[in-house]
């Protein structure tokens, strides 16, 4: 939003006092395992791909698991969120995702995440985290 649109006020105060990078963390954990729990009840998909939460402290991670014949079910791919003081690294392991991210107040008062010089809403941040690990075709032959 350019300066032209913004407000003439906003209680800035009161949204960067609510606008914490813990409280945006957990929202984001809580929003990613209802994405993974949304991407398994795909019936429609053919990919033989589950989806699994893992958390543990300030990180948790999505990983794909494909079975593969009689063989135990392996991780083909995952992503994994951790935090560190303001900053929300997001990388992945055999796709390409890596970005860090931080929170903001943006010029309405709605907090959001900056990554770069882009400001992103949290379903946003999500979909550029796991995209590629829900939907992106792969050279495996299963």
């Amino acid at each position: 939003m350019s300066q032209e649109h913004a407000p003439d006020e906003v209680d800035w105060v009161t949204a960067q006092a609510k606008c914490s990078a813990a409280s945006m963390f957990e929202r984001l954990r809580t929003r990613v395992r209802e994405d993974v729990q949304r991407r398994n009840g795909l019936f429609d998909r053919n990919d033989g791909w589950k989806f699994e939460f893992h958390e543990e402290g300030d990180e948790f991670e999505v990983s794909r698991v494909v079975a593969s014949g009689r063989t135990a079910p392996t991780v083909a791919a995952l992503v994994g969120f951790a935090r560190a003081g303001r900053r929300m690294h997001v990388q992945g392991e055999e796709i390409d995702v890596d970005f860090t991210a931080v929170v903001t107040v943006d010029v309405t008062g709605v907090c959001r995440f900056v990554v770069g010089e882009a400001m992103y809403s949290e379903w946003e941040i999500r979909r550029m985290a796991l995209e590629q690990l829900f939907f992106e075709e792969t050279d495996e032959s299963e």
